[in-house]
C-alpha cells in the first residue's frame, strides 16, 4: 500500500511527464486533469474500506485540526473531508505542538517530525499525498507540498522508496521575481505551491515545459464579483507555451484527495496490525 501511494503521488504527476516531454511541442499545452485519476483511486479505496469493515474491523474515521483562518487551507480540508466521506471514512493552537502530538502511525498528512525525518532519509514514512533525471523548479517550501516534493524528486532512485534523481531548485514567496524567473526558465518541470495568484507567467517558462500548479488561492472574480479558486499559474497564458499543464480546480487537488484517502486507510490498517 505504502509503495503504491508513493508511486501515485510522485510518479503519476511528475515521472510520467519526463517521458511525455520527449514528444513534439504542441501549439498549446495538454491539460492534465487530476479528476480522472482521483476517481479511479476513490473507487479502489472505497472497495478496500468496505472489505476492511466486512472483515470485522472498525470503520476508519478522519479527524482534522485546522489552525487559523487561511481560506486555502479551509478549501483543502473541506475537499479532503468530502472525499473521505465518499469512500466511507467518517469525519487556536500551536501548529507544531499539534503535529507532534499526533501519533506518527496516525499522521495521514506526513507532518510529524518523525515522518518528515524518515522521508528525508529515504526511509518508509507517511508521505503528504502530493521525472527522473530532469531539471525541476519547485515554487514553495511548506511541509505539505513544496518541501516533500523537492525531497522526493532530488533523492536517489534507490533505498526504501526510490527518489527522482532530478536537479531541483527551490524558491519561495521571498525569492525575488527576477531570480525566480531564472530558475523556472531552465526547468523542464515547474511545480508551484507558493499560494500566490499569477506567480508563474508565460514569460517565465521555456517552450514545452510541464507546469504542475498545486497552488490554491481564493480571489474575487473581476467579472462576477463572486469568490473563486485559482492556482499560482496564469493558466490561459501559460498553456499556450507549456507542453503540459494542470488546471485549478480539477488538477492536483483532485488527485491529492485520492492519495490522501489511501493514506488515511493505511494508517488505520497499520494501527490495527500493531
Amino acid at each position: 500500500m505504502k509503495e503504491r501511494v508513493l508511486a501515485m503521488a510522485a510518479a503519476s504527476l511528475v515521472s510520467t511527464l519526463a517521458t511525455l516531454l520527449l514528444q513534439p511541442v504542441r501549439n498549446e499545452a495538454v491539460v492534465i486533469s487530476g479528476r480522472k485519476l482521483a476517481k479511479q483511486i476513490k473507487q479502489e479505496v472505497q472497495q478496500e474500506v468496505e472489505e476492511w469493515v466486512a472483515s470485522g474491523n472498525k470503520r476508519p474515521h478522519l479527524s482534522v485540526v485546522l489552525v487559523g483562518e487561511n481560506s486555502a487551507s479551509h478549501s483543502s480540508v473541506l475537499h479532503k473531508t468530502r472525499a473521505a466521506a465518499d469512500v466511507g471514512i467518517n469525519q487556536h493552537i500551536d501548529e507544531r505542538k499539534i503535529c507532534s502530538a499526533v501519533s506518527p502511525d496516525k499522521d495521514g498528512d506526513g507532518f510529524h517530525v518523525i515522518n518528515v525525518g524518515r522521508m528525508c532519509l529515504d526511509q518508509n514514512s507517511m508521505l503528504p499525498a502530493t521525472p527522473w533525471g530532469k531539471n525541476v523548479g519547485v515554487g514553495g517550501r511548506l511541509k505539505n507540498v513544496g518541501m516533500p516534493i523537492a525531497v522526493l524528486l532530488h533523492t536517489e532512485g534507490v533505498h526504501e522508496h526510490p527518489g527522482g534523481d532530478a536537479a531541483v531548485t527551490i524558491s519561495h514567496p521571498y525569492t525575488p521575481k527576477e531570480q525566480l524567473k531564472k530558475h523556472t526558465a531552465l526547468a523542464d518541470i515547474v511545480v508551484s505551491a507558493a499560494g500566490i495568484p499569477n506567480l508563474i507567467t508565460a514569460n517565465m517558462i521555456k517552450e514545452g515545459a510541464a507546469v504542475i500548479d498545486v497552488g490554491i488561492n481564493r480571489i474575487q472574480d473581476p467579472i462576477t464579483a463572486k469568490p473563486k479558486l485559482v492556482g499560482d499559474v496564469d493558466f490561459e497564458g501559460v498553456k499556450k507555451k507549456a507542453g503540459y499543464i494542470t488546471p485549478v480546480p480539477g488538477g492536483c487537488w483532485s488527485h491529492d484527495s485520492g492519495n490522501a484517502n489511501e493514506e488515511y486507510h493505511y494508517c488505520c490498517k497499520k494501527r490495527a496490525e500493531a
